[in-house]
């Protein structure tokens, strides 16, 4: 009975030895494919590469959705950069050049410019003395 299960046993090795035993010429086939496909790395995607041993090359010509995106990211990242450029203050000046002035800002301003008018004019004798003097 115990010679049966080592007779078992020796059979199993060695039909697992022959049937996982590696072929020389596999692995051969196997790294080739490796060192081709490393090869295609031509920026061009699998699907691209399917299609063009296919006949389709209309469809692995055009520009995918994703390359899309990353111009469309690369143009904004771009944009973001010249407005990160202009300054707030110089946002502010463009933007305060452009409103009109209001009428109120007018009145202020006339205002201001006829109370120096009037300081002026309503110096006293000692003002005027110490303005001269320098």
């Amino acid at each position: 009975m115990e010679e049966n299960y080592i007779i078992g046993l020796f059979i199993l090795f060695i039909f697992s030895f022959v049937l996982f035993k590696k072929d020389k010429s596999a692995v051969e086939v196997a790294s080739k494919s490796i060192a081709e496909s490393r090869q295609n790395i031509s920026g061009t995607t699998g699907v691209a590469r399917y299609l063009k041993s296919h006949g389709d090359e209309q469809l692995a010509n055009e520009v995918s959705g994703v390359a899309k995106y990353l111009q469309a990211k690369e143009a904004l990242g771009a944009e973001l950069e010249e407005s990160l450029a202009v300054t707030s203050v110089a946002r502010y000046l463009a933007n305060k050049e452009e409103t009109p002035l209001s009428g109120v800002s007018k009145y202020m301003a006339r205002q201001a410019v006829y109370a120096k008018k009037m300081a002026k004019e309503n110096v006293s004798g000692v003002e005027k003395y110490l303005n001269n003097r320098g």
